[in-house]
């Protein structure tokens, strides 16, 4: 067994935000041709690429279950997952502008695009840099995923925290003062967006924080929900 239990907890666990961040996006899509809500396709876009977000510890859980070792420690794994980070914000943000700001929400995408793609960049051209990698045992076989969180003193670290920021205060906040604003389904609706949008902000940023063990489950768990709430203020 190359795995000790916050591995298999790390490996399962990513697994089942790839797997199942795919299956809701995918359901969420069909849902949107079924009501002709065009949001709806939106959200179901985010939701895949926030579940691509584990691809990197997906893909070292597969390799050493198969090989019996992790992946090269170059900063792949890392990039398999962050560059699904950007587009999530980006159909994230695109959801709010058009409920929340739709006369400007032109100019909204095109900032965060500008900015998505800057982040894109640099974690491309210097993942070692971009990125704190927890040091792996010395000698096979592993008994861990490779274990890697954004380095928030560097310029990529810098761009998540703008862009995670954005999303709390534009669709979190934003989304709970139009809920103040209205009344009875409406209001409902609102505040199932708000929720939404704050989960996965503080899911998010816990991930990068917690290491892997039983409060990893919690926080995916969390992540995940995120999505469903934000699903439930669009329902029509």
């Amino acid at each position: 067994m190359p795995l000790d239990i916050n591995g298999w907890i790390d490996g399962i666990t990513a697994s089942g935000v790839v797997i199942f961040g795919i299956i809701f996006g995918l359901f969420f899509i069909y849902r949107s041709k079924k009501t002709k809500a065009k949001l709806v396709a939106f959200l179901g876009a985010a939701n895949m690429f926030a579940g691509l977000m584990w691809l990197g510890v997906f893909t070292d859980f597969l390799s050493v279950l198969i090989i019996q070792q992790n992946m090269a420690n170059n900063g792949t794994v890392a990039i398999l997952s962050y560059i699904w980070f950007a587009p999530a914000i980006i159909t994230a943000m695109y959801i709010g502008a058009e409920l929340l700001t739709p006369k400007i929400k032109r100019y909204i995408v095109v900032v965060i695009l500008i900015i998505s793609i800057l982040f894109e960049i640099i974690v491309f051209l210097y993942p070692l840099e971009s990125f704190n990698f927890v040091p792996l045992p010395p000698t096979p076989p592993s008994i861990n995923l490779i274990d890697y969180n954004v380095n928030l003193m560097t310029l990529a670290g810098i761009l998540m925290g703008v862009m995670l920021l954005t999303v709390l205060i534009f669709l979190g906040i934003g989304f709970l003062y139009k809920a103040f604003q209205s009344s009875g389904v409406i209001r409902k609706n609102f505040l199932y967006l708000s929720v939404g949008s704050i989960f996965f902000c503080i899911f998010g940023l816990l991930e990068g924080l917690t290491v892997p063990g039983i409060l990893v489950i919690i926080v995916r768990i969390g992540y995940l929900s995120s999505f469903w709430l934000m699903y439930l203020g669009l329902k029509v």
